[in-house]
């Protein structure tokens, strides 16, 4: 199967889940994600301000925050693919990008990626050996590189791992995966 059948695929099986199981798989996420030592010792975390169908976060994001650490969120830079990591103060006033995706508002302070300890990073499908199908642009394939010591923490829902994906040789591997089910090792 082809990259775009799958997203397609996914994309399908998520619109037949009802927002009741969608609200439980989301707590149980969350409650995996801040019990885990990587986010507990984590200092600086990425995060992401999902769309509609994404896992929602803002729950992890605000126990970051007042938890005292450094909490940035992806900033589209260009339709080329790049992307920044910039500081997340708060949930509140926060602007939309071209994507439609929620952002902080100008002026951002940018996060250097080296200094990240944990990416959560959204996908669309994930192997349990830590392959990832994005939406197809590849800013997460351009960015994760550049975060030399972070850990890359997949976020889904259990459906969306499949048994394998079409990957290339730019696709970043993540290092654990977290669904409603666990958070677990990408083999």
């Amino acid at each position: 199967m082809d990259k775009n059948a799958l997203r397609e695929e996914i994309k399908a099986k998520r619109a037949k889940i009802n927002t009741r199981d969608i609200a439980k798989f989301n707590k149980d996420i969350v409650s995996h994600i801040s019990v885990s030592r990587m986010f507990l010792e984590g200092k600086v975390i990425m995060g992401f301000l999902a769309m509609n169908e994404e896992t929602q976060l803002d729950k992890v994001l605000q126990l970051a925050l007042t938890s005292a650490k450094i909490v940035c969120v992806p900033k589209i830079i260009d339709k080329q693919g790049t992307m920044q990591a910039v500081k997340l103060n708060g949930l509140d006033n926060l602007g939309k990008d071209s994507y439609g995706i929620r952002t902080p508002s100008e002026p951002c302070e940018v996060v250097d990626p080296a200094d990240i300890d944990l990416v959560l990073v959204p996908g669309l499908a994930f192997t349990p050996e830590g392959g990832r199908l994005g939406r197809g642009k590849g800013y997460y394939d351009r960015f994760l590189p550049q975060c030399t010591k972070a850990k890359f923490l997949g976020v889904g829902y259990e459906f969306q791992v499949v048994k394998e994906l079409p990957l290339n040789g730019h696709d970043v591997k993540i290092h654990y995966l977290v669904t409603e089910k666990a958070l677990r090792v990408c083999k």
